[in-house]
C-alpha cells in the first residue's frame, strides 16, 4: 500500500471496508457511513452504537491537557456521534491500555474526568477492557444510544432546498490547540481560557440533536469533528447532493476573532477546515426553518445560524463578495495528519 499523505486516506480506507461488507443479520439497519451504526430494536425503536480511539502523541499529548480534561473529551466526542443521529445516550465501554508509569494521581482525575461527563449526560458505564501498553496511553471508548427509528438523523437526508444550519460557531476548538501547542502572545487570559475549552472539554449538543428528531424538524445531520467544509461533504455524498455555504453568514466567535486579530491567523479558514467543535451540523426543509429557530430559542436557549443551502447538484461552494466558487472539503484526515507526524489533532 502507498502510504504517502497524498495516498493514505482515513476515508479512502473506510470506503475500501465499507465496500466489502452486506450487513445480512436483519437487525443491522445502517452499518458504515453515518455517525453511528443502527441496530433495530422494533419499527419504532433501535439501538445506536458508536466508538473513538484516542492515542498518546496522535490525538493529544500528555502535558498540553490534565487527566481529567482527557477523560471528558474521549467520552464527550462519543456522545457527540449519538447527538448527531438525534439520540439519548445509554451507556459505555472503556477501552484502555495503560502505561505502567502512570502515577495514581492522575488515574484518579482521568476517571473522574470520564464519570463527569457521564454524569453530565446521562450514559452508564457498563464494560470494557484494561491492559498495559507498552509505549502511548490509549482510550478507546464505545457508546450505545436509543433512538426513535422513524425520526433519526441520517447523513443521507439531506434534499436540495433543505436549509443548512449550523448549531454554534465552529473555529474556536482550532484556534484552542493552537493556543494549548504554541501559547500565541497577544491574547488575554479570558480569551486563551475560552478556547482552551473548547478544544479539550467540548460539549455535544445532545439536547439540540432530540429537539430536531422528536419535533421532526430535520432528517440529515452530521457533527463537526473533522472540519466544516469536510463533515458537510460527508453529507452530500451520502445525500447524493451539494451544498452551498454563504461565508457572511458562518458564524464568528468573539475568542475566535480576538485570536485572528492577535495572531494573523484566518478566522473563516479556521471556522470552516478547524474541525473538532461537536457543533451539529444539520439541514431543515425551508417550510420548517423558522420554526427550527424559535424552538431552539425557546427551548434550549440557542441560536441556531443559517449559513447556505443545499443544491441539486453535487459539489461544495462558498458564496463571498467575488461570488460562488467552487470549494475543497478542507479539514481533518486522521491518516495523513499521523503520517506528517507534527502535532496532535486534540
Amino acid at each position: 500500500m502507498d502510504r504517502t499523505p497524498e495516498r493514505f486516506s482515513e476515508f479512502g480506507f473506510i470506503e475500501g471496508l465499507r465496500r466489502g461488507i452486506c450487513p445480512a443479520h436483519p437487525m443491522v439497519e445502517t452499518g458504515i457511513g453515518d455517525d453511528c451504526a443502527v441496530l433495530r430494536l422494533s419499527d419504532e425503536r433501535c439501538l445506536l452504537l458508536t466508538t473513538d480511539m484516542l492515542i498518546d502523541r496522535v490525538h493529544f499529548r500528555l502535558g498540553t491537557l490534565t487527566p481529567f480534561q482527557l477523560g471528558w473529551k474521549a467520552l464527550a466526542v462519543n456522545l457527540s456521534d449519538i447527538a448527531a443521529m438525534g439520540g439519548r445516550p445509554v451507556s459505555w465501554l472503556l477501552a484502555i491500555g495503560l502505561t505502567p508509569n502512570l502515577p495514581d494521581v492522575f488515574l484518579e482525575e482521568l476517571k473522574r474526568g470520564l464519570f463527569a461527563c457521564a454524569r453530565r449526560y446521562g450514559a452508564d458505564l457498563v464494560g470494557g477492557d484494561t491492559v498495559i501498553a507498552r509505549t502511548d496511553l490509549c482510550l478507546s471508548l464505545t457508546v450505545i444510544g436509543e433512538g426513535d427509528q422513524r425520526r433519526l438523523l441520517r447523513r443521507g437526508g439531506a434534499r436540495e432546498g433543505n436549509v443548512i444550519f449550523l448549531g454554534r460557531p465552529t473555529g474556536d476548538s482550532a484556534a484552542g490547540l493552537r493556543v494549548v501547542l504554541d501559547d500565541p502572545p497577544g491574547l488575554s487570559a479570558e480569551v486563551q481560557k475560552m478556547l482552551r475549552r473548547a478544544h479539550l472539554e467540548p460539549e455535544p449538543q445532545l439536547e439540540l440533536g432530540r429537539l430536531l428528531a422528536e419535533e421532526d424538524l430535520s432528517r440529515a445531520a452530521i457533527d463537526v469533528s473533522d472540519g466544516l467544509l469536510q463533515d458537510l461533504w460527508h453529507i452530500c455524498e451520502e445525500s447524493h447532493v451539494g451544498a452551498e455555504i454563504d461565508e457572511s453568514a458562518v458564524p464568528l466567535s468573539a475568542p475566535l476573532v480576538a485570536f485572528a486579530l492577535a495572531t494573523g491567523a484566518n478566522a473563516l479558514d479556521l471556522a470552516l477546515a478547524g474541525g473538532e467543535d461537536y457543533a451539529l451540523l444539520f439541514c431543515v426543509p425551508p417550510e420548517n426553518a423558522e420554526r427550527c429557530r424559535r424552538l431552539c430559542r425557546e427551548r434550549l436557549a440557542i441560536e441556531v445560524r443559517e449559513i447556505g443551502r443545499v443544491r441539486r447538484e453535487q459539489g461544495l461552494w462558498l458564496r463571498g463578495s467575488g461570488g460562488l466558487r467552487p470549494v475543497a472539503p478542507r479539514g481533518y484526515d486522521a491518516f495523513r495528519e499521523g503520517l506528517r507526524e507534527e502535532r496532535p489533532k486534540g
